[in-house]
C-alpha cells in the first residue's frame, strides 16, 4: 500500500509573533485546502513566553522580569497554559485533515494518537518515554512535552514542545507557577516534574539528530512518508499579511482582565508524615489550574502524586468534584501511602480551594485569605 506524502516544513529559528503567525497561517490555508498536510519543527530566538489563547498575561508572566532578560511574550492561537521555551526548544506540530489522521473516537484518543510520534522520536534517542494522560508526555513520571490544539473546519493544529535543556530558575521567575518563592526547594520540586532531552542523556544532541528522530518517529507512527518543503507562495502572502497583528498589543493582551488566579496554599501533618498542596485556581472557570503536592511522606508507587497532580488539573474546584476524583485515582492505581488516606489529601486541597471563597466573602486579598 502505498504511503501518504506529507510536508516537512522547518521553519528554524524566529520570533515569538513570527511563530503565532505562522500557526494561524499554516491551520488557515489548511481548512481552505491551500496547504498540503505538514509537520513542522519551530524553535524560538529569542526566548519566548507564550499564554494560552485564554490567559490573560498580566496574571500568568512576570512582566518586568521577562522584559530585563529580553524575553518575548506572545499569545498561542489554541488554549492551555503559560509555558516558557528557551532557544534549546523545539516546537513540533501537525497541521492536517481530520481525515488523514489515524481514526479516534474521542478527545482523548486523539490526543494519545497525536502525542506517539513524538514518544516515537524520544525512544530513538534512546529516552524511554510514554503518553500520560490528559495530553503530556513524561519519562518516570516527568513532564518532557506538553501539547494541546484546536481545529478551524476540517483543519487540525495539534503542537507540543520538546524541552531539550531547561533553565529551571528563569522558567520559575518568568511564569507565574504554584511556588511562593525561588528557593531550592521550589527549584527541586519543579525539577521533580519536568525533564528534558539534556537530563535524560547526559548531553544534548546535535538539531539535526533530533530533527531526524521526530521525523522517524511520525513517519513510523502514522505510517506515513514525508518530503522536505518550504512555505508555499500562499503562505507567505498570508504570513506577511498576518504578522503585524500578532506583534500588537491587541493581539499579545487580547483585552484579556480576568480575576485575578489565586495562588493558595495548605499543610497538614498527619501520622504519614507532613503534605503541603500549593495551587492556583481559574476563578473565571471555578477550576484547578495546577497544583503541587509536596511533602515528607512516602508514597507508593513512587510516581503517584505527579499522577495525581495531571489528573487534578481543570477539574472543578468543588469538595465533591476533588473527593471523587482522588478517591478514584487511589483506587485506580492502587497507592498507598502509609498514614494518609485518599480524604486526608482531598480535604487538605479542599483547604486551600476554600481560602479563594474566604477572599470573595471577606473582601480580602489572595496573601490575607492564604495566611488564614
Amino acid at each position: 500500500m502505498k504511503k501518504s506524502v506529507w510536508r516537512f516544513l522547518d521553519t528554524g529559528y524566529r520570533t515569538a509573533a513570527e511563530n503565532m503567525a505562522l500557526d494561524d497561517v499554516l491551520l488557515e490555508c489548511k481548512s481552505q485546502g491551500v496547504s498540503p498536510d505538514t509537520l513542522r519543527l519551530l524553535r524560538f530566538r529569542p526566548p519566548a513566553v507564550l499564554v494560552g489563547y485564554h490567559q490573560d498575561v498580566e496574571q500568568e508572566v512576570r512582566l518586568e522580569f521577562v522584559r530585563e532578560r529580553g524575553i518575548d511574550v506572545n499569545r498561542r492561537i489554541t488554549g492551555g497554559g503559560a509555558i516558557y521555551l528557551d532557544e534549546s526548544c523545539i516546537g513540533w506540530e501537525i497541521i492536517a485533515s481530520k481525515d488523514s489522521l489515524p481514526a479516534y473516537r474521542s478527545m482523548e484518543d486523539l490526543f494519545a494518537i497525536m502525542c506517539r510520534g513524538i514518544v516515537q522520536a524520544l525512544r530513538l534517542l534512546g529516552i524511554d518515554a510514554s503518553f500520560r494522560p490528559k495530553n503530556d508526555v513524561e519519562v518516570s513520571g516527568r513532564k518532557i512535552s506538553g501539547t494541546g490544539g484546536t481545529e478551524r473546519g476540517d483543519a487540525i493544529l495539534y503542537h507540543g514542545t520538546l524541552l531539550v535543556d531547561l533553565d529551571v530558575e528563569t522558567m520559575i521567575k518568568a511564569l507565574k507557577i504554584p511556588v511562593a518563592k525561588l528557593t531550592d526547594k521550589a527549584v527541586k520540586s519543579i525539577k521533580e516534574r519536568v525533564t528534558c532531552v539534556r537530563w535524560e542523556l547526559g548531553y544534548v544532541p546535535e538539531y539535526e539528530e533530533i530533527k531526524e528522530a521526530i521525523r522517524r518517529g511520525f513517519e513510523e507512527e502514522f505510517g506515513i512518508e514525508f518530503v522536505e518543503d518550504g512555505l508555499m507562495a500562499e503562505e507567505e502572502e498570508a504570513f506577511r499579511r498576518k504578522l503585524p497583528y500578532f506583534q500588537s498589543d491587541d493581539w499579545v493582551y487580547l483585552n484579556r482582565r480576568t480575576r485575578e488566579h489565586a495562588l493558595l496554599t495548605a499543610v497538614t501533618k498527619k501520622p504519614g508524615g507532613l503534605m503541603r498542596v500549593a495551587l492556583a485556581l481559574d476563578p473565571d472557570y471555578n477550576v484547578i489550574k495546577s497544583i503541587i503536592i509536596t511533602g515528607d511522606f512516602f508514597v507508593s508507587p513512587r510516581r503517584a502524586i505527579l499522577d495525581l497532580e495531571a489528573r487534578l488539573k481543570f477539574i472543578p474546584a468543588d469538595e465533591d468534584s476533588i473527593r471523587r476524583v482522588v478517591r478514584e485515582f487511589f483506587e485506580e492505581k492502587s497507592v498507598d501511602m502509609p498514614g494518609i488516606t485518599p480524604d486526608d489529601v482531598a480535604s487538605l486541597i479542599i483547604e486551600a480551594v476554600r481560602k479563594a471563597r474566604y477572599a470573595e466573602t471577606l473582601g480580602l486579598s489572595t496573601e490575607e485569605a492564604d495566611s488564614l
